[in-house]
């Protein structure tokens, strides 16, 4: 059955790069589509109706027409702007790092409903500014290791397969997840991780969505968390987090510049 050549889709802009004289390349994460990239002709002119409704990380509709290489938009309207985010330094850099996760692990074209639910529910979360950053994007890492079929294990040991009980357990990137004091010493890939850290992970992987991460973390403790769930997101991946080296500068400069 030949597919429609216009088609609409609800969408969330990641990336884009100029093209041409006033057009945009835009990647989008969509529900039903996954992640697509998409020709915004005309979008850089200051008389393109379409401009305001593509911003980065805004949740738009969009009217698309199919392409030869890429689909085009040809009509946009926002759901969301997410405008908060575009204006706070701090909530942008962590909009990169999640845009950058989705764009690294996901491939063009397939359908990933939980992932664009999980996108839009943290952006609506950096905009409204109702939850620390630092602790959305620990419930985000989580939720999207899961969605992409790497859930960290957490609760068992992964060697003995023992409850992990309230002890120096350690972490393995290598192995996905937990392994109790006694197995930990035997494996090299593995590397402490502190009480109230398993804790955090644990409670924020048990939680259906961001919205409901309310409680208060010790710095430490989510600092912790950061350094563990980035280096499981680097070793699926198989390369380094840049959007997350931003993230991490952005934070030491604003804490300077509130400290003096």
């Amino acid at each position: 059955m030949a597919r429609a050549r216009v088609y609409g889709t609800e969408l969330i802009c990641i990336k884009r790069m100029d093209y041409a004289e006033a057009d945009r390349i835009i990647t989008a994460l969509t529900p039903d589509h996954g992640k697509v990239r998409l020709l915004a002709k005309g979008v850089r002119k200051s008389t393109s109706r379409m401009a305001g409704h593509l911003e980065l990380f805004s949740h738009a509709h969009a009217i698309l027409a199919r392409g030869r290489d890429l689909d085009i938009v040809t009509q946009a309207t926002t759901v969301e702007p997410f405008r908060g985010i575009r204006e706070d330094l701090v909530a942008i850099s962590y909009a990169y790092h999640f845009g950058e996760l989705v764009d690294a692990f996901l491939p063009d074209g397939d359908e990933h409903r939980s992932v664009f639910a999980l996108l839009r529910d943290v952006l609506e979360v950096l905009d409204a500014h109702t939850i620390t950053p630092a602790l959305a994007a620990r419930q985000f890492e989580l939720h999207f290791l899961d969605a992409l079929g790497f859930r960290p294990q957490l609760t068992t040991c992964l060697v003995c397969k023992t409850p992990i009980e309230p002890d120096t357990n350690g972490f393995s990137a290598a192995l996905g997840g937990v392994l109790c004091a006694n197995c930990m010493r035997r494996e090299p890939s593995a590397a402490p991780i502190r009480v109230e850290t398993l804790k955090l992970l644990r409670y924020l992987q048990r939680l259906s969505r961001v919205h409901l991460a309310t409680i208060r973390v010790p710095d430490m403790v989510l600092q912790d968390a950061e350094r563990i769930l980035r280096r499981q997101l680097e070793f699926v991946l198989e390369r380094r987090l840049r959007a997350a080296e931003f993230v991490r500068h952005v934070a030491e400069a604003t804490a300077v510049y509130a400290g003096g």
